[in-house]
């Protein structure tokens, strides 16, 4: 899976990236990580139609991943632009918190923090892949 960084460079997923020799990611997660809040990151899979029930629609299934993170509200100048609506929320979550930085949100994924679940819309990512942030709307 491919995401655009905060620069919009098409990045690959992997685990954190090592910037001038530091694991950047891995410092926040040690440092920041155990006082921000418990997170679910709820990865979204297409499922396929059953054979003969065209109109049944797909079985999509889904894994949760344990992770954490933290809400932030969407500036008021950044809503009601063409990708941002009102009650848009911001959630950041700790790249290596979600299975060592193995798993990556993507649009479409479900996030639950702070017992409210919320719908993944766009995805950012910095060049350590450090912080996750997610445009959410809740569902």
């Amino acid at each position: 899976m491919s995401l655009r960084d905060f620069a919009g460079k098409e990045r690959r997923s992997n685990v954190g990236n090592k910037l001038f020799g530091v694991d950047i990611s891995k410092l926040i997660k040690d440092n920041i990580g155990p006082g921000v809040n418990d997170a679910t990151l709820i990865k979204v899979t297409p499922g396929t139609r059953t054979p003969g029930q065209l109109t049944g629609g797909t079985q999509p299934t889904t894994v949760t991943h344990a992770c954490r993170g933290f809400l932030d509200v969407l500036t008021r100048n950044r809503v009601d632009d063409t990708l941002t609506e009102e009650g848009d929320v911001l959630i950041a979550l700790l790249g290596d918190t979600i299975d060592g930085g193995a798993v990556v949100p993507a649009p479409g994924d479900r996030v639950t923090i702070l017992g409210t679940t919320y719908n993944i819309v766009i995805v950012n990512v910095d060049p350590a892949q450090a912080v996750y942030s997610c445009q959410s709307r809740s569902e």
